[in-house]
C-alpha cells in the first residue's frame, strides 16, 4: 500500500513571516479600534471566531457561513443556560442541556452541519465558562461575532480577489 501525499510547502522566509505578522497586527488593531468605536466590549468572541475559522477552516471563505452560524447557535444555547440559571428557570436550563446533547449527536452523525459543527461546540463550551456566564452581555457577544465575520471575512474576500486578479495578469503577461 502506498499513500500519496503532497509535500508540505516550505516555511516562509523570515522577511515574509515578518511582513505577514505586521499585516496581521494591523488587521487585529483595526478590529479592536472598530469594536471599541462600536462599544462592543469584550471582543474575545470575535477573536474566537477568527481563530476557529483561520485555523480549523484554514480561512476558507466557503466555510465561513457555517463557522458563523455555529458560533451564533452555540452562543445562543449558552445564553439559554445563563438566562435559565439567572432567573431560576430550571426548565430552560434543562432544555438548553438537552439541546447540547442533541447537538453532540447531530455533530457525530454529521447531520445539519451548517449549525451543529465544531464551531457550535467551541462556542457552547467557551460561553458556558462560569466567568463568562456570571455576567456577560450576550448582545455584545453576538455583535462581536457578527462584526468579526464581516470584518475579517470581508478582508479575506477582498484579498482573495486581489490575489486572483494579480495571478490572472501574471498568467496573461
Amino acid at each position: 500500500m502506498s499513500s500519496e501525499s503532497t509535500p508540505a510547502a516550505p516555511p516562509p522566509s523570515a522577511g515574509i513571516a515578518a511582513a505577514i505578522t505586521l499585516a496581521v497586527v494591523i488587521l487585529l488593531a483595526g478590529f479592536i479600534a472598530l469594536g471599541t468605536a462600536l462599544h462592543l466590549q469584550p471582543l474575545y468572541a470575535g477573536f474566537t471566531l477568527l481563530w476557529f475559522w483561520s485555523t480549523v477552516d484554514t480561512s476558507d471563505l466557503k466555510k465561513l457561513p457555517a463557522a458563523v452560524i455555529g458560533a451564533l447557535a452555540g452562543t445562543g444555547t449558552s445564553y439559554m443556560v445563563q438566562i435559565g440559571a439567572a432567573t431560576g428557570n430550571t426548565g430552560l436550563v434543562i432544555a438548553a442541556l438537552l439541546l447540547i446533547v442533541l447537538a453532540l449527536f447531530l455533530l457525530i452523525a454529521q447531520r445539519l452541519p451548517v449549525i451543529f459543527n465544531p464551531s457550535y461546540m467551541l462556542f457552547v463550551t467557551v460561553m458556558n465558562a462560569p466567568l463568562i456566564q456570571a455576567g456577560e452581555n450576550f448582545q455584545n457577544v453576538f455583535a462581536s461575532i457578527a462584526l468579526s465575520a464581516l470584518y475579517f471575512g470581508g478582508i479575506f474576500l477582498i484579498g482573495t480577489r486581489v490575489m486572483a486578479s494579480r495571478a490572472a495578469r501574471t498568467a496573461n503577461a
